[in-house]
């Protein structure tokens, strides 16, 4: 075997991880397309939808930043509208994020670096959220550059990665309100690995002072060299930030393309891309948005905690789950190679276990995922480890705890494969995997999605009617972020209903029922008796519209509602179906 890999000039790490990234891309596109869009891909493909229709676009922050919503509109335009056009651009992202090991080559050893990359390509929860339209995955991978680059501009003193740390920490901010997190935990990972090094020096009767000061003061020498390199770079993250953020309009003087036109309009537009983007971002942080209560009183902790646990154990869960292995070999590395970049590491991804618990809304498995990429660089030097001592073990037959470490890393991984790739790879059984969130639809809504497919024409009689409590008022008022409350109840449903171009109306009641109904009538099962005897000749289908029962609670800006666990009752017109396949042939 390790002729081959010599042979292949695979111990080189360009080489080794050109390989790693060609299977993660594989890895991330086949059967992209096979898992029904989850109720967030639904609601943001919808809206970006109707932005390539009508050209209007502003930022609002309960949908997160505008990288995912730009980049897949332009994807929609070159490569049509599809589950698999969705979430390309996040599978790209994720097939290239394992090539990001190159930026730490100078702080590890060659197959440190390739197992890095391996790493990055693998884990499961980093391989399902590739696999997924939502921006975690990308805000990981940029805030992943930002930190390599400087490392990398730290350690060979080329400027070009200054601007690289720049541009990639400014998409970071395109992508998710949570990146202000990012340079907080390196700041305080940075704190605890000077307290670290003062404590080592003091037990070895060195200067505890000069183990901070001359790292300090070389960094500030570095600085100073690169004085006129810093002032160019918020000009550069200026640039990325106000083309993803300024509004566009085709209607009026406010938009990005006005002011590039019109010079003149161009601080209107800045300003709004810059102060307004971030005034709206404050929001996120006002406590009605979490879901703990404000500690102003120490009074408040015992009600913080007892809200703060349950969020706690599910994140645990999902690391337990998802980032099993990942994690007993960031131990070893942090257990058996103190490093300077792996102890920043461990610091990096303890912060993220306690703190985003408590930034959360929902108990969302996606938020894991920036936890993972700072074990990644322990568990690249752990495995290496184990690899190391495994094979030293072999030879004196002495070193049990090794040969136990492995023996569990391997269960473990095999475990997590195994598990994750049921949701990865296929429509998720109900219930089935913490890594999967409530709000991805547990049964198989294809064929009644196939149906919605087929009637839907480019006239305009109604297709689909959505009945009792997932009836709108009025079904334009849906078009942009900040829909009505029912609307949300349909979800993922809007999304397949648009790309099919179907004609939707709504019926609250019995009495608003039209008199020959649309081929296809959505409803709570609940309603079932009642619409059965309204809607003779029909054929019925029931399933499941989000995974987990439970009803999941959904703070929207201005209004509250809730993603409903239950499941929905289909009435399909066969006869309507085969005419319009007919019509078609």
């Amino acid at each position: 075997m390790n002729r081959v890999i010599d042979r292949l000039g695979l111990k080189e790490p360009r080489r080794a991880l050109a390989l790693v990234v060609l299977a993660a891309l594989v890895a991330r596109l086949v059967a992209l397309d096979v898992r029904v869009a989850h109720w967030d891909e639904a609601r943001v493909g919808y809206w970006i939808l109707h932005t390539a229709d009508t050209g209007w676009w502003e930022y609002r922050p309960i949908i997160h930043g505008p990288f995912v919503q730009h980049v897949t509109r332009w994807t929609f335009a070159v490569a049509g509208v599809s589950d698999f056009t969705m979430r390309l651009p996040v599978a790209l992202i994720g097939s290239a994020l394992p090539a990001t090991a190159l930026l730490f080559r100078s702080r590890l050893r060659d197959v440190e670096t390739i197992a890095l990359g391996v790493i990055l390509a693998a884990n499961p929860l980093l391989l399902y959220y590739s696999r997924f339209m939502r921006s975690d995955l990308p805000l990981a991978a940029f805030a992943f550059v930002t930190l390599g680059a400087i490392v990398a501009a730290i350690d060979t003193d080329r400027r070009r990665y200054l601007h690289l740390a720049a541009i990639a920490f400014a998409l970071a901010l395109t992508t998710k309100e949570n990146a202000v997190l990012y340079p907080v935990s390196w700041l305080g990972a940075l704190t605890m690995l000077a307290v670290t090094a003062v404590v080592i020096a003091y037990r070895a009767g060195d200067d505890p002072l000069e183990s901070v000061t001359r790292p300090g003061i070389a960094a500030l020498r570095r600085f100073h060299s690169w004085r006129r390199t810093l002032l160019v770079l918020p000009g550069e993250m200026l640039v990325v930030l106000v083309f993803f953020y300024a509004p566009r309009s085709p209607e009026s003087d406010a938009g990005l393309w006005s002011a590039l036109a019109d010079p003149a309009l161009l601080p209107g537009v800045v300003w709004e891309a810059t102060i307004g983007s971030a005034a709206a971002v404050v929001t996120w942080a006002a406590p009605d948005k979490r879901a703990h209560p404000d500690i102003s009183s120490l009074g408040d902790l015992g009600p913080l905690l007892v809200s703060y646990a349950p969020f706690f154990a599910h994140f645990l869960a999902v690391i337990a789950v998802a980032a099993a292995a990942t994690t007993i070999m960031a131990l070893a590395g942090l257990r058996w190679r103190r490093r300077p970049i792996v102890t920043f590491c461990g610091w990096w991804a303890l912060s993220g276990v306690v703190g985003y618990p408590y930034v959360a809304d929902i108990k969302a498995p996606w938020l894991a995922v920036h936890v993972v990429v700072a074990l990644a660089i322990p568990a690249a030097v752990g495995l290496v480890v184990v690899h190391d001592r495994l094979r030293q073990a072999r030879l004196d037959g002495r070193d049990v705890a090794t040969v136990g470490l492995a023996a569990l890393l391997v269960t473990s991984g095999v475990f997590v494969v195994g598990s994750s790739a049921v949701v990865t790879y296929q429509q998720p059984p109900h219930g089935l995997n913490i890594v999967a969130q409530g709000g991805q639809p547990g049964g198989d809504v294809r064929p009644v999605l196939d149906n919605i497919q087929t009637v839907a024409g480019d006239d305009d009689i109604p297709d689909v009617l959505f009945y009792g409590d997932l009836a709108v008022d009025n079904e334009s008022y849906n078009d942009r972020s900040g829909a009505a409350a029912n609307w949300y109840y349909r979800l993922p449903l809007p999304w397949y209903t648009e790309t099919a171009n179907a004609t939707v109306i709504s019926a609250p009641d019995l009495e608003s029922l039209p008199a020959d109904p649309p081929p296809i009538v959505i409803a709570n099962s609940t309603y079932r008796g009642d619409l059965e005897a309204e809607l003779p000749g029909y054929s019925v289908r029931e399933t499941a519209i989000v995974l987990r029962p439970q009803p999941v609670a959904l703070r929207a800006f201005g209004f509250s509602y809730q993603l409903k666990g239950k499941t929905y009752v289909f009435f399909v017109d066969q006869e309507a179906v085969a005419g319009a396949v007919s019509d078609d042939g």
